[in-house]
């Protein structure tokens, strides 16, 4: 045995090795990320899908269908390996023509969830919201973090270091709406698409309510979903001016863009509605939000707010998977914008300082949530 630095404790060798270990691990985790980003840029799901019934593939059909050089064989087993491990792809061993022994992969369910436009699945595909997540100024936001805690006279967030104009996320987004601006619409509307599977579970929340504001809607792709599945249902999408202009000509009669700033002010509605949108907000941002949704309900005599984000932390309750999941996403929200993911005391002290007076918290699919606030 070894002592440790701190002389109140003794600390092994094996212990110092098993902690080696796990640096290892989480200083190259990123690697595993790489892996499924390259994976959803090459399609590789996609391939496996449209393979046929079985839908496996051999290493060597798959470097065939990706046009990849014989040379590079070894090199695709790897990043095959690593995705395999992650639980992105299955693998078994097969036989190929001269009954040499080779890796057959097949899908799994999430890969299943990164097959392009779901693939004539009936599986939504989340993989633009992969790519949008691991934009490089997403990730070279994480790079800064360090720095930006030491600097008190940092901009409010890592993200504002990680491009050249200093802006924030949402005024990076506007301004470069080809490009990255483009990833991030169709990432937002694949991961809202992953709701249309349980809408359906949640007849009784819509009972009573025939009008509905989507706050920060963007393409209006949540409220498409809901006007299908409740058809009764006048929806608004109510943002910024750029994605009003962008989306005003997808208006219908059961669906209109409308442009303002949910700090100043809300439109009236029966049920005011935000799909991780107070995540990228302070408490205090969403306090003076949600106060303005209070105004807007009340107007109305009636009605209630609908907020759908990650499920709250629970660190005691939860899953090991599942609670890595939100405090990694706890991280993309502390290095790209200012809000945070919140604990059920969290939300309940926002909620009431804006002036409601209960709440209920309702699993939906995945991480999120549907979290309805009453006056």
């Amino acid at each position: 045995m070894m002592s440790s630095i701190n002389d109140n404790t003794i600390t092994t060798t094996q212990q110092l090795s098993q902690g080696y270990v796990n640096l290892y691990k989480h200083m190259l985790s990123y690697a595993s990320s790489m892996a499924l980003k390259s994976a959803v840029e090459l399609g590789i799901p996609d391939i496996i899908f449209n393979k046929g019934k079985a839908q496996t593939i051999s290493l060597h059909e798959l470097v065939s269908a990706l046009q990849i050089p014989p040379s590079r064989t070894n090199f695709l087993r790897r990043v095959m390996r690593v995705l395999v491990h992650s639980g992105i792809f299955t693998n078994e061993k097969g036989y190929n023509d001269d009954k040499e022994e080779e890796e057959v992969y097949g899908l799994t369910p999430s890969s299943k969830l990164l097959l392009t436009n779901g693939n004539n699945s009936g599986v939504p595909s989340v993989g633009p919201f992969v790519l949008s997540v691991l934009e490089p100024v997403t990730v070279t936001a994480f790079h800064l973090i360090g720095n930006w805690l030491k600097n008190e006279d940092s901009p409010a967030t890592p993200f504002h270091l990680a491009n050249d104009d200093g802006l924030g996320l949402y005024e990076y987004w506007g301004k470069n709406t080809d490009g990255f601006g483009d990833r991030l619409n169709e990432g937002m509307e694949s991961d809202s698409g992953t709701l249309k599977f349980v809408l359906k579970n949640f007849n009784s929340t819509f009972e009573g309510i025939t009008t509905l504001v989507d706050v920060g809607g963007n393409t209006g792709t949540m409220c498409k979903m809901l006007i299908e599945a409740f058809p009764h249902l006048k929806c608004s999408v109510f943002d910024l001016p750029y994605v009003v202009e962008a989306n005003s000509h997808n208006n219908t009669e059961n669906l209109k863009f409308i442009e303002g700033d949910m700090f100043q002010t809300i439109p009236e509605a029966d049920a005011i509605l935000f799909k991780l949108v107070l995540c990228g907000c302070s408490d205090d941002e969403s306090i003076k939000i949600l106060k303005n949704c209070r105004e807007a309900i009340s107007r109305n005599g009636k009605g209630k707010v609908l907020i759908i984000e990650n499920n709250v932390i629970n660190s005691e309750k939860d899953e090991l998977l599942e609670l890595e999941a939100k405090l990694y996403f706890d991280m993309l929200l502390m290095a790209s914008v200012t809000g945070r993911e919140r604990s059920k005391k969290d939300w309940e002290n926002i909620f009431f300082k804006a002036g409601f007076t209960h709440y209920e918290i309702t699993p939906m699919f995945g991480l999120e949530a549907l979290i309805e606030v009453f006056p």
